[in-house]
């Protein structure tokens, strides 16, 4: 007990240094907590996922859910509805890529079959929420800039999610249809969005009853956004998704009231029902405690990944890397306009993946029955872990080197000027 808190707290303290030291060295402290998770579980058998049971999963939600909702109440409102277009389009390119990279690795290079192949370039069709939203702070990207990796973070999860589960049950079945997919897609972005700005709309309103009649009440938007999730979910439509919609809702009330009162002062409905703002201590609290979460939810992933073969790990290194290569097209022809040369250069490289990619690479192999599924799921697992591991890796030394760039590049600015 006592060693465990000993670690806990120096975990915590180290990963504030670590992150303090991204604005020198611009590599994530998600790499350190990576690193020990490696450590104190495949590494050197100190504690596995399987220690924690069923809490482990309920863990990575919760981490999830916080996540999405302080990143939400961040999300500025100017400039999204220019940003959908380039988020979406960027989405949906680095969802297909992948899918059609991994039929060629997985058939050709692998000996899988089509659907376990593209099912296996699905489950790194999206890029890591909680490593792209909390760094975006630093990273100090233009406005249109971050509003497109805000929402490229929000829809490629559940692109990925709808897209590869789709790909599951094909395996499952034997048959896959385009069309049914996209429909799923659909229904559950605009539903999940739609109850998301609702209850955001409806909890500004009641919230300052709330905060004056009730003490340590900051939680209560915490509550209601796990009550909104858990809601979605059973569903069956995107609760990430609406509670990225609730917190967007509070963080930008203001706003909408603003729009109303410019087009019609006397249909001003939000503005009549008095809405709360969010404090700046309550954003402030919020993000303290998305970092705890998020510095045990990465310590989490390292100890879950398994990198047991070696072939595996040589293919999953090239397959990552193949998807950086291509996001880099992908940047200059979706975001041409808008965007300064060193937004577009960071966006390039904003490929790690984590949550999502981690759990999908695993349900083939936790639903195998016959033993050529078995085969499959263990090359899918061990491809998808490795390929979470060595895209932060290599995201945190493209981010060094683009910065170490950025440097150089005012330094001689600045000379050609004297």
């Amino acid at each position: 007990m006592e060693v465990a808190l000993i670690f806990t707290g120096s975990l915590i303290f180290f990963s504030l240094i670590f992150n303090a030291l991204f604005e020198k060295t611009r590599i994530p402290n998600v790499l350190f907590l990576l690193f020990v998770g490696l450590l104190i579980g495949p590494v050197f058998h100190l504690a596995s996922p399987e220690d924690l049971g069923r809490l482990g999963k309920i863990f990575t939600t919760i981490t999830l859910i916080v996540i999405l909702y302080e990143s939400g109440t961040r999300l500025n409102f100017d400039g999204i509805g220019k940003a959908i277009g380039p988020a979406s389009l960027l989405t949906v390119f680095n969802f297909l890529v992948p899918v059609g990279v991994g039929m060629a690795v997985g058939y050709y290079g692998l000996g899988l079959d089509l659907l376990p192949s593209a099912f296996m370039g699905a489950c790194v069709g999206s890029i890591s929420t909680p490593i792209i939203l909390p760094m975006l702070k630093q990273l100090k990207l233009g406005k249109k800039a971050e509003s497109v990796v805000f929402l490229e973070c929000a829809l490629s999860d559940i692109v990925c999610l709808i897209g590869a589960l789709a790909l599951l049950d094909a395996m499952d079945s034997g048959s896959f249809s385009v069309a049914d997919t996209i429909k799923h897609m659909a229904i559950s972005l605009l539903f999940a969005t739609s109850i998301g700005l609702a209850t955001g709309y409806f909890w500004t309103s009641i919230r300052r009853y709330v905060i004056t009649k009730l003490k340590n009440s900051m939680f209560t938007s915490f509550a209601l956004a796990f009550i909104i999730y858990g809601f979605c979910e059973l569903l069956d439509i995107n609760g990430g998704m609406a509670v990225l919609s609730f917190g967007f809702m509070l963080g930008n009330i203001d706003e909408f009231s603003n729009i109303l009162e410019k087009r019609d002062p006397e249909k001003n409905f939000i503005k009549r029902k008095n809405p709360m703002l969010l404090m700046e201590d309550e954003k402030n609290f919020y993000s303290e405690i998305a970092f705890i979460f998020k510095t045990f939810f990465f310590v989490y992933i390292g100890m879950s990944i398994k990198l047991s073969e070696s072939d595996h790990i040589i293919m999953g290194v090239l397959f990552i890397c193949l998807m950086f290569i291509v996001r880099i097209p992908s940047i200059a022809l979706f975001c041409r306009k808008g965007y300064s040369s060193r937004d577009r250069r960071i966006m390039s490289i904003l490929n790690p993946k984590g949550l999502v990619s981690a759990v999908l690479a695993s349900m083939p192999l936790q639903l195998a029955v016959t033993e050529q599924q078995i085969h499959e799921g263990e090359i899918i697992q061990n491809i998808g872990y490795a390929s979470v591991m060595f895209s932060i890796i290599i995201f945190s030394l493209l981010m060094f080197l683009v910065e170490k760039f950025d440097k150089k590049d005012k330094t001689v600015g600045l000379n050609d000027n004297i």
